[in-house]
C-alpha cells in the first residue's frame, strides 16, 4: 500500500507533468485555487517536516497557471528531496544490517 508521502509525490509528478504545456500556451490563465489549496493540504500532512511544504501558501482565485505551476514544481522538488534523503537512509540502514551479520559470521 502506497504511504501518503508517496502518494503525493506521485501526484506531484503527473500534476507538473501535465501543466507544464498548458502553462506554456496560456501562463496567465485563471486557475481555481480549490484544487491546488487541497493538494497542498495534503502535501503538509505527508511531509511535516519540511519547510519548504510547511511555510507554502494557499493560493485564491486570482493565481494564474504560470504562478500556480511555480508552487507545483516547488512541492514537487521538496517531495523527491524527501524521497532520495528516504532512499539514502533505508540504504544506509541495509548496510549497516548487513555488516553486523557479516561481523557475527
Amino acid at each position: 500500500m502506497t504511504d501518503l508521502r508517496e502518494e503525493v509525490r506521485q501526484s506531484l509528478d503527473w500534476i507538473v507533468e501535465n501543466m507544464k504545456s498548458m502553462a506554456e500556451k496560456t501562463p496567465n490563465a485563471a486557475v481555481d485555487a480549490d484544487d491546488f489549496n487541497a493538494l497542498l493540504a495534503r502535501a503538509k500532512r505527508a511531509f511535516p517536516n519540511l519547510p519548504t511544504v510547511q511555510e507554502m501558501k494557499t493560493v485564491d482565485g486570482g493565481t494564474n497557471l504560470g504562478t500556480l505551476l511555480l508552487k507545483v514544481s516547488i512541492l514537487q522538488g521538496a517531495a523527491k528531496a524527501d524521497w532520495a534523503q528516504r532512499v539514502i537512509e533505508a540504504n544506509e540502514e541495509a548496510d549497516r544490517r548487513y555488516r553486523g551479520e557479516q561481523r557475527r559470521r
